[in-house]
């Protein structure tokens, strides 16, 4: 079996950037993440990457920001009032949060704080970034008729 779309894949993999600085890694929990393939849960990057690998093929490969997250947009900044990001706690410049919008939440950076209002960053953390994963399947599976209409994974290692 092999990884294409309507099939529920398990990897472990371990990202870093181009100075070689870990980014993210599932061997640090020890459990693999778990995606619906083909259903845009991942990168297109990514999901084009490992499309056709089996299970235990490790794979290493890099993604230019035009495959990942984007180039980043200088202009892609709001204005929030702080009243809106209460549930984030203390705010701090620098400090990573999520954004409640019209499209659902996003992730954003401080970038300025005032007394009222807060300005955020709004393009992704990884926007512009090289993005270099070295990858192992370690699972293929067909999705079910109902994960597949849900559009991700139900079960012990997915989205309830």
């Amino acid at each position: 079996m092999h990884v294409t779309a309507h099939h529920v894949i398990s990897v472990h993999y371990t990202l870093t950037d181009d100075n070689n600085e870990l980014i993210d890694s599932t061997y640090d929990t020890g459990e693999p993440m778990v995606y619906l393939h083909g259903r845009g849960q991942m990168v297109r990057g990514f999901e084009q990457a490992i499309s056709k690998a089996t299970i235990n093929q490790k794979l290493s490969f890099k993604l230019m920001p035009n495959e990942g997250y984007g180039l980043r947009n200088v202009h892609n900044v709001q204005r929030i009032p702080v009243k809106y990001l209460k549930h984030e706690g203390k705010l701090t410049i620098g400090k990573d949060i999520h954004v409640n919008t019209d499209n659902g939440v996003k992730p954003g950076t401080v970038i300025k704080l005032g007394k009222f209002n807060v300005d955020v960053d709004m393009n992704h953390p990884l926007a512009g970034k090289n993005l270099n994963f070295e990858v192992e399947i370690v699972d293929i599976r067909k999705a079910t008729e109902e994960e597949v209409s849900h559009g991700h994974v139900h079960g012990e290692h997915g989205c309830n």
